[in-house]
C-alpha cells in the first residue's frame, strides 16, 4: 500500500517569459533575451527554461533594450527616460544615466567597437552616447516622426549611422563631421529592417511597402528597388542559404514577411528562389491576424537559423532550410485544461486561450503548437498516447502522440454540437479507447465511436456519433467514465450530476440517478479508482462523494472558501487533491474528511490539475498563466525526520555521557547547540552540587563564547519563571554581571529582550524573599516571647 501524501513541494514553474515586446539573441545563440512586462527574461534556447531575470526590482516599463556584442552587458531604456546598464551574468547594475530625450526611447544600436550607443526617440531626435566615458557625443535632428530603426555601418572606421522613422525617410549621418549625408524617401511606408552585404558595400532596406531597396554605400544611392509583394518584417543576409539553393556568387537575401512566409530572393533578378510558410494557424481561419502574424525576426550565425516572434507571443526557431526546428511558448495566457501523456509521462498537453493545442516536452519545455481547431480549446482528456480536445468551434478532435519521435498527429475530428463544447472524455477500460464523450453549452451529451486502427488510413477521419442525449437543463461542465466503461457521470451548471448506463453497442444511454445536493453549478466529476464512489466539486465550495449503488451522499469535504474547479484522486483513492478559485491547492484525507495541508503557489484561480501515473509529480495551471510542477516529498520528509530523530537521540546520549563523566564545559556547549534549556539547567545544578560549586560554575561560564552566553541567558529567562529553578538562573546572572563588562553585554543582539525577561520575574522573586524575611522575623519574635514566658 502506498504511503499517504502529506507534503508537496513546488520544484519548477513555467511562467511567461515573452509578452510581445522585443527579442535579442546572444552571439553564440544559446541565450534568448525576451521582453516580459517590466523585466527581461533570459531563456536557455536548448532547455527552454528561464535562466535569469533582469529589471525585476525596477517598477518601470522597459521600452527598448540591447545586448552588447561581447554578451557581457545589457542596456535598458525605461519609460522614466533612464538608461540602465546591467552585467546580466552576475545581475549587477553597472550604471544608470538619463537619456536626455523628451520622450521614451524607441530604438537602440551599438557600433562595431561597442563604445558608441545610438538612441532614437519618440521626440524625433537621435543621440549618440560614449558608453565607456558616459556622455553623449552627437544630437541629430531632422526626422519628423518617431525613430523606429537604427544601425551602424559595419566598418568602424567609417563611423556612419543609418536611421529610419515614421516619416518614411531613411537618413545617413556622418559622426565624424556630425552632418547629414543622405535623406532618402525610397520607401512609401515604415522601414522595418536593414541588412549589410558584401563587407558593408551593399545595404538592403525593407519595410511594409512590399519592396526591398538595394543601396550602394560608397555614395549612398539606391540603385535598385525589388518588389516582393508582401510587407517585410526582416531582411537577412545569412552565412549559408538553404541547401536547395545553387552555390554560386549571385547576391541573394532572405525576407521574412509579416504573414509568416520566409523567402530567398535573387538580388539581381528579383525572383523568389525558395520559400516556406511558418504559420502555426490557418490563414483562412485566422484572417484577422494574417497581415501581422510575425512581429520580429532575428538571425543567428552560430545556429545558422532564424528566430521568429509571433503576434500571439510564441517563438519559432527555423533551421537553415526554413523548417520549424523548435517552438517555445512565450506566454500561456489562461490555462483551462492540462494532462500528462506518453510513456513515463514525458509530455504535457495544455489547453489555453487559443485555438492551438500545446504539447510540452517535460525535459526541454519545447512546445508543439498544433493547428486544428478554429476557436479556443476549452477542454482536454488523455488516455495513454491519445488526446481528445473540445473547442468553442463546436467540434472535437482526436490526436495521437508517436512515442518514438515525440510528434503529435491529428487522427480524427467530430462535428455535431450546435454550440461550444465544454468537456470531453475518453473511455478507460482498454488501451485503445472504445468511445469518446462530449458535452457543452447545447446541453447535449454525445457518445462518439473511437476510430479503429484500420480506419485511420487518411488523416482527419470523420468521427461517428453513436448516441445523443439531452442530458441537462443548463451547460454541461464536466464528464467522467467509470474504470469499467459501464457508467458515465455528467456535471452541469444546473447544480446536478447525473449517472448514465452505457448500452453494449453504444447505441443508447439510460439515466440511472440524479445527484442533488450542491447549491451551485458543478465544475468537476470523477470516479474513484478503487471504490464504487463518484465525486463532484461545485461552485458552492464543497466536494461531495456519492455511492454508485444507492446514489446517496456519503461524505462532504468542506474547506474551500470559493468554487472548487478541479480535483484528482491520489494514494489509490484514499486522498484527494483539489484546487479552486482562491488559487489554493488542498490535500484531503477521505477517511476523516480532513484537509491535511493547503498549498499556495498561484496568484489566480486554478483551473486544472493532473498527476503522473506514479503520482510522484502533480502539475497545476490556472488564470495566472503559470504551470507549477509539484513533487511529492512525503517520503523524503519522513526520511529526514527519522534521520533527525536518530541524530537527536545520539546527541542526547553523548550529552548524558558527558554529564556522567563530569565534562561539564563540553556538555554545556552541546546542550546549547541542541537548544535544550532544561538539560543545561541540570548541568548547572550538577556543577553547583560539586565541592566549591559556585567557583566551578564561574569557571564554566567564563569558558563560554559570547554567542553561547547569549543562548544560556535566554535559557535562564525560562528557568527564572519557576520558583524551583530561579536560584541557578540568578546565580548565572550574578556570575555574568561580575565577569563581563557592560559594553560587551550591550553588543548582544537580544540583550533588550533578555533584560526585560529577567526583570519581571526577578522583581517577583525579590518580593517573595522579602516576604519570607518578614515572616522569619515574626517567627523569631514569637520564639523569643515563648522563651521569656517559660
Amino acid at each position: 500500500m502506498s504511503l499517504l501524501k502529506t507534503s508537496l513541494d513546488a520544484v519548477e514553474k513555467f511562467s511567461a517569459f515573452y509578452t510581445g515586446s522585443q527579442l535579442q539573441l546572444s552571439s553564440d545563440g544559446s541565450k534568448l533575451f525576451c521582453g516580459c512586462k517590466k523585466e527581461i527574461k533570459i531563456v536557455d534556447v536548448k532547455t527552454g527554461r528561464i535562466v535569469s531575470s533582469i529589471g525585476q526590482d525596477e517598477e518601470e516599463e522597459i521600452t527598448q533594450f540591447i545586448l552588447t556584442k561581447d554578451d557581457v552587458h545589457l542596456i535598458l531604456a525605461t519609460q522614466n527616460l533612464l538608461f540602465r546598464q546591467w552585467n546580466w551574468q552576475d545581475k549587477s547594475l553597472v550604471k544608470t544615466w538619463r537619456s536626455v530625450h523628451n520622450a521614451p526611447v524607441t530604438s537602440l544600436a551599438l557600433d562595431p567597437s561597442v563604445t558608441l550607443l545610438a538612441s532614437g526617440s519618440a521626440d524625433f531626435t537621435i543621440k549618440v552616447w560614449d558608453i565607456v566615458r558616459g556622455y553623449f557625443t552627437h544630437n541629430f535632428k531632422g526626422h519628423s516622426g518617431v525613430i523606429r530603426y537604427l544601425t551602424f555601418h559595419p566598418d568602424s572606421e567609417r563611423l556612419q549611422l543609418i536611421s529610419a522613422s515614421e516619416d518614411y525617410t531613411v537618413r545617413v549621418w556622418d559622426l565624424k563631421t556630425s552632418s547629414l549625408l543622405v535623406s532618402s524617401q525610397c520607401h512609401a511606408s515604415l522601414v522595418t529592417s536593414m541588412a549589410f552585404a558584401d563587407n558593408g558595400n551593399i545595404l538592403y532596406s525593407a519595410g511594409k511597402d512590399n519592396v526591398v531597396c538595394v543601396w550602394k554605400t560608397d555614395k549612398w544611392k539606391v540603385y535598385k528597388t525589388i518588389p516582393v509583394f508582401e510587407p517585410v518584417i526582416s531582411v537577412i543576409v545569412p552565412l549559408d542559404f538553404p541547401s536547395l539553393i545553387d552555390d554560386d556568387n549571385v547576391q541573394r537575401f532572405i525576407t521574412v514577411s509579416s504573414t509568416g512566409d520566409v523567402r530567398v530572393i535573387n538580388a539581381e533578378t528579383g525572383k523568389r528562389e525558395y520559400s516556406n510558410s511558418c504559420r502555426l494557424s490557418d490563414p483562412d481561419v485566422d484572417s484577422k491576424t494574417t497581415d501581422s502574424y510575425i512581429v520580429q525576426a532575428l538571425y543567428s550565425t552560430d545556429l545558422n537559423g532564424i528566430i521568429l516572434a509571433t503576434y500571439d507571443e510564441n517563438i519559432i526557431l527555423l533551421s537553415k532550410d526554413f523548417t520549424i526546428d523548435k517552438q517555445l511558448c512565450g506566454h500561456l495566457d489562461e490555462i483551462l485544461s492540462l494532462h500528462f501523456l506518453g510513456e513515463k509521462d514525458s509530455h504535457v498537453a495544455v489547453a489555453t486561450n487559443t485555438d492551438l493545442l500545446k504539447v510540452f516536452n517535460r525535459e526541454t519545455w519545447e512546445c508543439q503548437m498544433l493547428q486544428g481547431h478554429s476557436d479556443i480549446i476549452t477542454s482536454l482528456d488523455v488516455k495513454d498516447n491519445f488526446i481528445v480536445s473540445g473547442s468553442k468551434d463546436s467540434s472535437i478532435r482526436v490526436w495521437q502522440l508517436s512515442p518514438d519521435v515525440g510528434f503529435i498527429t491529428l487522427l480524427a475530428m467530430g462535428q455535431g454540437h450546435t454550440q461550444s463544447v465544454q468537456c470531453v472524455c475518453l473511455a478507460r477500460a482498454t488501451a485503445r479507447p472504445k468511445f469518446i464523450l462530449s458535452g457543452g453549452v447545447d446541453m447535449t451529451l454525445k457518445v462518439w465511436t473511437f476510430p479503429a486502427e484500420s480506419e485511420v488510413i487518411t488523416p482527419q477521419v470523420k468521427l461517428r456519433v453513436s448516441c445523443t442525449e439531452h442530458a441537462h437543463d443548463k451547460d454541461i461542465n464536466c464528464l467522467a467514465v467509470a474504470p469499467n466503461d459501464r457508467i458515465i457521470a455528467t456535471g452541469s451548471q444546473d447544480k446536478t450530476a447525473k449517472l448514465w448506463s452505457v448500452g453494449d453497442n453504444l447505441q443508447s444511454l439510460s439515466l440511472l440517478a440524479v445527484l442533488r445536493g450542491h447549491k451551485r453549478g458543478i465544475w468537476c466529476v470523477k470516479f474513484s479508482p478503487v471504490d464504487q464512489i463518484v465525486c463532484t466539486s461545485s461552485g458552492d465550495g464543497y466536494i461531495k462523494m456519492w455511492n454508485v449503488l444507492d446514489y446517496s451522499c456519503v461524505r462532504t469535504l468542506e474547506g474551500h472558501d470559493s468554487s472548487v474547479l478541479s480535483f484528482v484522486f491520489l494514494s489509490q483513492g484514499r486522498q484527494i487533491l483539489s484546487c479552486g478559485s482562491d488559487g489554493l491547492l488542498k490535500l484531503w484525507l477521505i477517511k476523516t474528511s480532513e484537509c491535511i495541508k493547503t498549498f499556495e503557489g498561484h496568484d489566480a484561480k486554478v483551473w486544472a490539475l493532473s498527476a503522473t501515473s506514479e503520482e510522484d509529480y502533480i502539475m497545476s495551471g490556472g488564470a495566472d498563466s503559470t504551470l507549477i510542477l509539484w513533487k511529492d516529498v512525503t517520503e523524503q520528509e519522513e526520511l529526514d525526520k527519522q534521520e533527525k530523530l536518530h541524530k537527536q537521540i545520539m546527541q542526547e546520549q553523548v550529552l548524558s555521557n558527558l554529564i556522567a563523566d563530569k565534562k561539564f564545559v563540553r556538555a554545556m556547549g552541546l546542550a546549547i547547540s541542541l537548544n535544550k534549556p532544561y538539560k543545561a539547567l541540570n548541568i548547572m545544578k550538577e556543577v553547583i552540587k560539586q565541592e566549591n560549586g559556585i567557583q566551578q560554575l564561574e569557571k564554566l561560564v567564563c569558558k563560554l563564547r559570547m554567542d553561547q552566553i547569549e543562548s544560556v541567558l535566554k535559557f535562564a529567562i525560562e528557568w527564572n519563571t519557576n520558583s524551583r529553578n530561579y536560584f541557578p538562573a540568578q546565580q548565572l546572572l550574578n556570575i555574568i554581571l561580575r565577569n563581563y563588562l557592560p559594553q560587551d553585554l550591550a553588543k548582544l543582539s537580544s540583550i533588550q529582550s533578555i533584560v526585560e525577561g529577567f526583570s519581571v520575574y526577578t522583581d517577583r522573586h525579590l518580593q517573595r524573599l522579602n516576604n519570607l524575611l518578614i515572616d522569619s522575623h515574626f517567627a523569631e519574635y514569637c520564639y523569643s516571647c515563648m522563651k521569656t514566658s517559660s
